[in-house]
Order: C-alpha cells, then sequence, then structure tokens
C-alpha cells in the first residue's frame, strides 16, 4: 500500500520528468508483491544506501570507490530506486573526480530514505 504522501511525491515527479524515488512496481514485482518483505527491504536499502555512500566518500583508491558504488548499485536497482542506481553506476565507471556525482548521488539517496520513511510508516 502506498501513504497519500508517496503518491502525491510520484505524482509530482512524473510531473517534472523526473522518476519516482523508489518505483513501487517494481519493487513489487521484485517481491512478489508481499508487502513484508518490501518493508523489510526497503528498511535494509536505506542502511545500505547510508554506509556505501561513506565508504565512497571515505575511498582512498578508484577500484574502492569502484566496489562501493558496484554494491550501491545492485541494491538500489533491487529496490526500484533507480536515480540512485543511475548516479551510483556513473560513479563507478568514472576514472575522474566525481564530486559533482557524490552531490547529486546524496540528494537522490536522501529522498529515497525520505520516500521509504514515509513507506515504512504507514
Amino acid at each position: 500500500m502506498v501513504l497519500p504522501e508517496a503518491e502525491a511525491r510520484i505524482f509530482r515527479d512524473r510531473l517534472g520528468g523526473r522518476r519516482p524515488a523508489i518505483d513501487l512496481d517494481h519493487l513489487a514485482r521484485q517481491t512478489l508483491g508481499d508487502e513484508a518483505l518490501q518493508r523489510q527491504v526497503l528498511s535494509l536499502f536505506s542502511r545500505q544506501s547510508r554506509d556505501q555512500i561513506a565508504r565512497l566518500k571515505a575511498a582512498m583508491s578508484l577500484r574502492e570507490r569502484s566496489e562501493a558504488a558496484h554494491a550501491l548499485v545492485g541494491a538500489a536497482r533491487g529496490v526500484g530506486a533507480f536515480s540512485v542506481a543511475d548516479i551510483a553506476s556513473e560513479i563507478e565507471l568514472s576514472q575522474a573526480p566525481v564530486e559533482g556525482q557524490l552531490k547529486a548521488l546524496d540528494r537522490a539517496a536522501q529522498s529515497a530514505r525520505e520516500f521509504i520513511a514515509d513507506f515504512l510508516a504507514e
């Protein structure tokens, strides 16, 4: 079930040409419609996104940065956080500084975590 606030955010995002923070249709397909499992994986993703972004920021090498970004890409795609996944994928593949992408990733991940908090508060 989707909260009215979450529905409104999805509608605004679609009108603005942006993807929703979490694609609930994708999440439902991934979890075979199991709402308890949806809540569980969203909660896990919320924590994991914080951890992987901290790892990205602390990375001392391109390899460490790429590994952290790769883990985040997989987790984000699994729950339907496609904006997070797209930005993390850019970071994973980049050989150059990624300061701008990290800022965008922070914003996208924060939006996803807020969406998840609303969803879990239901």
